[in-house]
């Protein structure tokens, strides 16, 4: 008898609970934001000290061999969700933006090793930035054992800035003086009609006090593309669910408007050994000239993205074990597609959930080519949701664990 209780209550336990993401709520209207920031040259602690060091020679040795990288991404978001036993549809709206900066390690081993008085030395790098407004209409319903969730979607991007080459040099006067410069013909490709970005050659910020939101609401309509995301999932067990990802472009957005500008940045002191003992007075410049405005298409698309999903849940459905592999382009069929556009991503992740109003999740990732390690705090009280998460990240992965990145999320959801 003791067997047969047993027996029931385990299945009773394991069964219905292998799904992916599986919803807490009949109806969920949710609201969150996530941020990051990272870079791989040393550990924030180090950075907003009172007294700076530069550690050249550990830097240049911490460093990859891809060299200094530094990259931001926010992403706010709304959600209205209806989820039944077989069916479920909803409506999702989002920003993305997205930076990311790069510079070969050769510069950074010449500053270690100590620029010679009256030499140059340089090296390139790239940079790109872009920022995505999107509206999708998720839909979920069964065929079979499988469950199938897709998400038709328009977007466009309010700026794209294409992946660019920058030139890098540390130029050494003969008095001891060093000058550490990057350079860069940026192109910034705009929604909107925004000619007030360009003054006497120079960017300007004047256009946002003559801007018209309603024209600039027709422009996005009128520049929209269109995607489409899937995830098709099977129960291989009561607690293994294993599924398939993927986003599609569908149909471009179609940009008109550009603004070219010439980048600058320089660093200058009067002696690198000083800069090292923090003793020297350092000056920065940082200027975009010869700005010309000009109509012009350029097509974007959103990410390409395909890879597979899985959970397991060994011990019932308050225990999560999270794992998702794959790859990814960044604007693919455009112009300034490449190679260094194509790049693996994966997630592992565990999910504490259901234990009284607590719930707890950790995961490690790469993902938009920076590593990060998150822990998120889930407080549900049934009728609201209160969701935190911090993250230490890096586009190294070694130095992702010594703090050179931060993130941090916060959502709460309503429903019942």
């Amino acid at each position: 008898m003791k067997k047969i209780i047993f027996a029931v209550l385990t299945f009773c336990l394991f069964s219905g609970f292998a799904e992916l993401y599986p919803s807490r709520r009949y109806v969920e209207l949710g609201f969150g934001a996530f941020a990051q920031g990272s870079q791989n040259a040393m550990p924030l602690k180090d950075i907003f000290k009172k007294k700076l060091v530069l550690d050249m020679s550990k830097i240049s040795s911490n460093m990859s061999k891809s060299g200094f990288t530094t990259s931001v991404y926010a992403n706010p978001e709304f959600h209205l969700a209806f989820n039944f036993a077989s069916f479920g549809f909803g409506f999702y709206a989002q920003t993305e933006i997205s930076a990311r900066l790069n510079i070969e390690k050769e510069l950074f081993d010449a500053l270690a090793d100590g620029v010679k008085p009256g030499k140059n030395y340089s090296s390139e790098g790239n940079i790109w930035a872009e920022s995505f407004v999107s509206f999708a209409v998720p839909v979920r319903f069964n065929v079979g054992k499988f469950r199938i969730r897709v998400a038709p979607a328009v977007f466009a991007p309010v700026f794209y800035v294409p992946a660019t080459t920058i030139t890098s040099k540390a130029v050494n006067g003969n008095d001891g003086s060093v000058t550490i410069s990057a350079s860069a013909p940026i192109e910034i490709y705009t929604v909107g009609k925004f000619k007030g970005l360009v003054k006497d050659g120079k960017l300007s910020t004047d256009f946002v006090n003559n801007l018209d939101s309603s024209e600039l609401s027709r422009d996005l309509a009128q520049s929209m593309g269109f995607d489409l995301s899937a995830l098709v999932e099977c129960p291989i067990s009561d607690t293994l669910d294993l599924g398939g990802y993927a986003n599609i472009p569908i149909l471009p957005s179609r940009l008109k408007h550009k603004v070219s500008a010439s980048a600058k940045l320089s660093v200058q002191t009067d002696s690198l050994l000083k800069v090292i003992m923090d003793d020297s007075k350092i000056e920065k410049e940082a200027e975009f000239s010869d700005a010309v405005y000009s109509d012009e298409n350029y097509l974007v698309n959103r990410p390409l993205r395909l890879g597979v999903d899985c959970a397991w849940r060994p011990v019932g459905k308050w225990l999560t074990m999270r794992a998702s592999g794959g790859m990814a382009m960044r604007n693919p069929f455009g112009k300034d597609f490449s190679i260094k556009s194509v790049y693996p991503e994966y997630r592992l992740g565990l999910e504490l959930v259901g234990i009284g109003m607590f719930g707890l999740n950790l995961s490690t990732e790469y993902r938009k080519k920076v590593f990060a390690h998150t822990v998120g705090i889930m407080l549900n009280f049934r009728a609201v949701e209160f969701d935190i998460c911090a993250a230490v990240s890096s586009a190294t992965f070694i130095q992702s664990f010594k703090g050179e990145g931060l993130a941090a999320g916060a959502s709460v959801k309503f429903g019942w």
